[in-house]
């Protein structure tokens, strides 16, 4: 690949995603607006010229870099591995369902483990420590009412271990949201700048491929054997299966919706299925599973 860099394409890229950086920096709110268009640039860089993207990625570090803003440069390299990730399977000619669960995985690997390592340089406070301060926030509030019984202080710290567990599990359905959101407002975009891009196809059709399966399985049986004391691994285990979760369960919805299809069942009863996968997630995990594994949707077809 020789090393030829559009001069004017890398100038436009850098100059959009270093305006993105000072806008960011300065109001932070507006990250919500700017995020999921952020990875335009990045994108039709990687898709067209390689050696362009690498120099607008280096120059956009390094004045990230500038502001001194650790949590600034986490989502900005964050964002960039996203544009790499769309780019490469848009040059694959992958298909647009393919690409939202994979950059959803990719990236809520990616930004799970960025919280790790910002927890462990001591920039961002350990969940456990947070929850415990906030335990001890809601035990003197009730303390101070006068109110407090053994069994609300029980029921507290379950509903604070839940609420710790179900961390992961928020970040990839944020994750999943700013993929989801990204792919529909930037497809036009990039159709403009000559990037074939794909379409959704019904959710029917989205077929996960098996070896998620597998992966899962191996990760299930692994975090069988880690302990909490083990903090790194059990950490990247239990993460990693948060993730694999939310995978799975997307392909069970895509079995529910062909098996609402073809049976022609009421618009009512489909909503009502999809709820009841929501409610009672472990049985649709265990249906999503067994489409990848058996292909359920073959004998619903039939």
């Amino acid at each position: 690949m020789s090393f030829k860099v559009d001069i004017k394409a890398t100038i436009i890229a850098t100059l959009v995603l270093v305006l993105s950086v000072v806008v960011m920096s300065l109001v932070p709110y507006l990250a919500i607006i700017i995020l999921p268009f952020i990875t335009i640039p990045g994108t039709i860089l990687w898709y067209r010229s390689k050696p362009s993207f690498f120099v607008t990625v280096v120059v956009t570090l390094c004045a990230t870099v500038l502001f001194n803003n650790v949590f600034l440069l986490t989502v900005m390299t964050l964002m960039i591995f996203m544009s790499v990730f769309i780019g490469q399977l848009l040059v694959e000619r992958t298909s647009k369902e393919r690409i939202l669960y994979l950059v959803t995985t990719f990236m809520s690997i990616l930004t799970i483990g960025s919280v790790l390592i910002l927890q462990i340089t001591g920039n961002l406070p350990l969940t456990s420590k947070f929850f415990s301060q906030y335990h001890d926030v809601l035990i003197s509030y009730f303390e101070m009412g006068g109110n407090l019984t053994t069994e609300i202080e029980e029921t507290l710290q379950t509903s604070l271990e839940i609420l710790q567990a179900s961390i992961p599990g928020y970040i990839v359905l944020w994750v999943f949201l700013l993929v989801f959101v990204n792919l529909l407002v930037t497809f036009p975009i990039l159709r403009k700048f000559k990037v074939a891009t794909p379409v959704f196809r019904p959710l029917f059709m989205w077929q996960i491929n098996r070896s998620v399966a597998f992966v899962f399985v191996i990760t299930v049986l692994i975090s069988l054997f880690v302990t909490k004391e083990n903090v790194v691994m059990y950490g990247i285990v239990t993460n990693l299966q948060f993730v694999l979760e939310w995978v799975i369960f997307i392909q069970a919805l895509s079995l529910f919706h062909l098996f609402v299809k073809v049976k022609k069942l009421p618009v009512v009863v489909g909503v009502l299925i999809f709820v009841l996968a929501f409610v009672f997630k472990p049985f649709a995990y265990l249906f999503g599973l067994m489409d990848i594994w058996f292909n359920l949707k073959q004998r619903i077809k039939k």
